[in-house]
């Protein structure tokens, strides 16, 4: 509890009411993705969460999150069903129904790998050993312009990660596209270290990670202050500060 006030202190200056006089609702749409968003005791929990927590109360709202797979989340925003959504890649084809606020929550340095079961002794070296695999991703979810556009990999969509894991453990796909650390998390260590193959090929590029506010909203009038608070947010600490509880 010492700590977490540490943190509100360096939020302060962003906060514009107290929590009795929030004028409204703030509905995130938000899907599991550990380390940054989990399930803990029918709670959710993780960096995410407080960062938005902290964002709404600087903007006088009160957040609401609204649980749902990733493809339900981004279709629910687009349509203005959700006012928000975390974790999203900046595309062209979003832009209509989206506004992405600057500065990105995230730059995420983590590769995305290519996780096999360690008994089937899959050899992925480059992109072209993915041609006879069947691949599960995300439904939804983009990952990198030579594998989204790519039509003749065999893809499966699944609507979470821990059905991915499910399928691959069943032999039920061959591959998993995704970064590990949130791959980790579902898994016991030992089963994770015993069970699970990362192939040699990865995508290892710098990808940039968006809070989106749709545009059908009438919170979207809140985009510009929003932008300003989560700049102020990132340059005195406070981001790196939260995410710091959540690193061991």
């Amino acid at each position: 509890m010492k700590y977490y006030v540490v943190i509100f202190s360096f939020f302060c200056p962003l906060v514009l009411a107290d929590v009795s006089e929030l004028s409204g609702e703030l509905r995130i749409a938000t899907y599991l993705e550990p380390p940054f968003v989990d399930l803990v005791d029918n709670q959710l929990v993780g960096p995410n969460i407080e960062i938005v927590k902290l964002l709404a109360k600087a903007l006088t709202l009160k957040a609401v999150f609204v649980r749902c797979p990733f493809a339900r989340c981004l279709s629910m925003t687009k349509r203005g069903q959700t006012d928000m959504i975390l974790g999203l890649r900046n595309l062209p084809e979003r832009q209509k129904d989206l506004i992405f606020i600057e500065p990105p929550l995230l730059v995420q340095r983590q590769p995305l790998r290519f996780f096999t079961l360690a008994t089937k002794e899959i050899v992925i070296n480059n992109f072209e050993d993915l041609k006879d695999l069947i691949v599960g991703t995300i439904r939804g979810a983009t990952y990198y312009p030579q594998f989204d556009n790519n039509q003749t990999i065999n893809k499966v969509e699944i609507t979470s990660r821990e059905q991915l894991v499910k399928m691959l453990l069943k032999g039920h796909i061959d591959v998993i596209l995704e970064r590990e650390e949130s791959i980790v998390p579902l898994l016991p260590k030992t089963e994770y270290l015993q069970k699970i193959a990362l192939a040699n090929y990865q995508y290892d590029k710098t990808v940039n990670s968006y809070i989106a506010l749709s545009r059908h909203s009438a919170n979207s009038r809140y985009a510009a202050l929003l932008s300003q608070h989560l700049a102020v947010a990132i340059e005195n600490g406070t981001i790196d500060s939260i995410r710091a509880k959540y690193s061991h």
